[in-house]
């Protein structure tokens, strides 16, 4: 500067300040590093290879701003204070499987309901064990004619009656394979089934002449003695009854037969597997055959002649016992008219039977609504599918209509997921409602998911869950960086739930962080932080003293000149933080002529001079050198000027990539969020030329190892 410009600055110093500021730019991001295929397991090493993305500026654009103040010889420049954003090491936690199982709630029955005629009251099974020995021709064929005689009482109950033979327990079949005739079939066909219960009965005399009839009868009705499908023919809750005939004792009669020592030699063998609610009723040949009137045709005495023979009266006394101890009615099978006592033994059965009503499948006790012609009925029982009515049911009545459910399926609010479950990690939908988690738990020692509450009937029961992989907890670092500076995000959430050992590098959450959670470790390395910072718009030479304060608090901060520059204390130093130098200056400046340092060469067209806000007044005499501008002014009526300017600071387009991972290695460059081609790699610097990185750019380096 010469001394006349010198002299002018001295003396404008005197009565005017100077003030400059400068804008920084974008910040680098250093690196990060990135866990491989989601990241390593729980204790992965942390000499795993990472990926690297590596930012740098080519040169920050700035803004530089002073104002020369005549009153009172002071500079201020503006500037902000730089720390590069801190570094991080990204890794990936676990993403674990997720498993779908959905259920379908039970119900309480499928609802049905039945019409019945009073007329069919009653279930009623009939056994009739039939003597197949000789001499029993005329006894079976006489028995076969009076089918009317034994339904005579029992017509308007659901009947059901089978045969079988005192040789064994096997049922007798019709004509066309089956083993019982019904009610049913009466009903559609009386001749038919007249006519196959006569094929029933009329089974020849070709039997074991050592007549087991206790033992066919209890066998029979147990359904053992011929295989486990011989009595299927029984109905659960049906009354039950067993009509006898036989001309013999029970194992026969003559000396060479007999069941002596033998478990059905007595009636205590059908009382053991019958019990005695079983009514027994017999046509038995209760004494010898009195002689028949050779004379007489029609005597019946003629088809007794081949029957009889007892040594010992009295005669078939374990055959009475039974009759006797069970109610039933027993008479000689020696007569010409079994119409009347097969009435008598209807009627004696009728009078046993309950109104009772075969359902179509077994009823929910619970759910039955019973009406007689409209009037509701209260006393009633149900077993199975079979209902008896308990109340008094009035002559006449007509039908009685039944309202149940049936076949219910158990309502439950326990589920058993389908795969190994993270018992904290289940959602439940009900009907495609989310259902609240205070709702339900699981219970890690049964394995089930507990529901507070039993879901509506038929609901549909969704439950999403987590394989049960333990999530990782501690996550390791590679770098050396500031203590005390490392920050841990987690979805982009600064979090505290960790501990951190800085012997080992590793973070360790107290909490996992969830499935696919992206944890990153952030933290400030060695000469993050811009210490010095160019005096701009004022000479360091001629700085008598000045201040440096927080332009947002007034909080006045550390700092020396140093070499031209103005170097701040670290701990004041975080990014972005707004600053304004004040200088106490010694100007030189005569006849409005002025010489200001500049901290690089404008922009083309971004030079302002104002004076008080004329533009024009100080452009005159404007020259630009590397390092400063000198002008004059046409007047010298105003108290400030205000000088800004763009530059580039610190323009590079080289730039170090090295990393500390030594094998192969690919690039992927971008310059302002594009991808480019044109760059060189050179010993671990990238090159890319002037003309294809303009000033301000951001480069980002991505390498990848291989």
């Amino acid at each position: 500067m010469s001394s006349r410009i010198r002299s002018q600055f001295t003396l404008i110093s005197a009565l005017m300040g100077l003030s400059w500021a400068a804008g920084c730019g974008k910040d680098p991001t250093y690196f990060r590093s990135l866990d491989d295929n989601g990241g390593p397991p729980a204790e992965a090493s942390a000499d795993a290879a990472p990926e690297y993305l590596k930012t740098f500026d080519a040169g920050e654009l700035a803004t530089a701003s002073l104002t020369i103040d005549s009153g009172f010889n002071l500079i201020s420049q503006d500037f902000q204070l730089v720390q590069a954003p801190k570094s991080a090491e990204l890794s990936q936690q676990l993403d674990r499987a997720i498993f779908e199982d959905t259920f379908t709630q039970g119900h309480n029955g499928v609802s049905a309901s039945q019409s019945f005629a009073i007329s069919e009251a009653g279930i009623f099974d009939l056994l009739v064990v039939m003597d197949n020995s000789s001499s029993m021709g005329p006894y079976q064929n006489r028995i076969s004619q009076n089918l009317t005689s034994i339904l005579k009482y029992i017509s308007n109950t659901n009947w059901r009656i089978a045969v079988v033979t005192t040789t064994n327990a096997c049922l007798n079949k019709t004509a066309d394979g089956r083993k019982y005739i019904t009610r049913a079939d009466y009903d559609a066909d009386p001749i038919k089934t007249t006519s196959d219960f006569q094929t029933m009965i009329k089974i020849g005399e070709g039997g074991d002449p050592v007549e087991k009839g206790i033992k066919v009868a209890a066998d029979a009705m147990t359904g053992e003695g011929c295989s486990s499908t011989s009595n299927e023919w029984l109905r659960a809750d049906s009354q039950r009854s067993i009509l006898l005939i036989t001309d013999e004792k029970n194992c026969g009669s003559g000396s060479n037969e007999g069941c002596v020592g033998t478990p059905w030699e007595t009636a205590q063998y059908f009382y053991d597997r019958v019990g005695y609610n079983v009514p027994v009723n017999a046509f038995l040949l209760l004494q010898e055959p009195p002689a028949a009137n050779p004379s007489d045709p029609t005597d019946p005495n003629h088809d007794c002649q081949n029957s009889g023979g007892y040594l010992d009266p009295p005669n078939p006394v374990e055959y009475m016992r039974i009759v006797t101890d069970t109610g039933g009615i027993s008479t000689d099978i020696c007569r010409s008219d079994y119409s009347s006592v097969l009435e008598q033994i209807s009627l004696n059965v009728r009078k046993k039977i309950n109104i009772q009503f075969e359902l179509n499948k077994p009823a929910v006790a619970t759910s039955l609504d019973i009406k007689l012609d409209g009037k509701k009925v209260n006393a009633f029982t149900v077993s199975g599918s079979t209902l008896t009515i308990l109340e008094p049911v009035a002559e006449g009545s007509q039908t009685l209509d039944v309202s149940y459910k049936h076949s219910p399926v158990p309502m439950v609010k326990t589920f058993t997921p389908s795969h190994a479950a993270d018992g904290t990690s289940f959602d439940v939908l009900i009907n495609g409602e989310k259902l609240a988690k205070e709702l339900y738990a699981y219970n890690s020692s049964t394995g089930k998911l507990e529901l507070n509450n039993i879901p509506p009937e038929h609901a549909s029961i969704k439950i999403k869950y987590r394989d049960n992989v333990a999530l990782r907890k501690v996550f390791a670092y590679t770098a050396n960086f500031v203590p005390g500076s490392l920050e841990v995000w987690v979805n982009d959430k600064k979090v505290t739930n960790y501990l951190h050992d800085e012997s080992t590098k590793k973070v360790t959450f107290t909490t996992a962080p969830a499935d696919g959670s992206q944890v990153s470790l952030r933290y400030e390395m060695p000469g993050d932080r811009k210490l010095t910072y160019p005096i701009l718009g004022a000479d360091a030479a001629r700085i008598e003293s000045f201040r440096l304060i927080d332009r947002d608090n007034q909080e006045e901060l550390e700092a020396v000149v140093d070499n031209g520059n103005l170097k701040v204390a670290n701990d004041d130093i975080f990014n972005g933080r707004k600053v304004r130098a004040i200088y106490n200056m010694d100007y030189e400046f005569k006849d409005k002529e002025y010489n200001i340092a500049i901290a690089g060469q404008p922009f083309p067209d971004s030079l302002k001079i104002s004076a008080e806000g004329d533009d024009q007044v100080c452009a005159q005499n404007v020259e630009i050198h590397a390092a400063t501008i000198g002008f004059s002014c046409g007047d010298e009526d105003f108290e400030k000027l205000d000088i800004t300017y763009q530059y580039a600071e610190s323009y590079k387009n080289t730039f170090d990539i090295g990393v500390d991972y030594t094998g192969p290695k690919t690039y992927k460059v971008y310059v302002n969020g594009t991808e480019i081609t044109d760059y060189h790699i050179v010993e671990d610097k990238l090159v890319i030329l002037k003309k294809d990185l303009p000033a301000a750019s951001v480069v980002k380096v991505l390498i990848q190892p291989r």
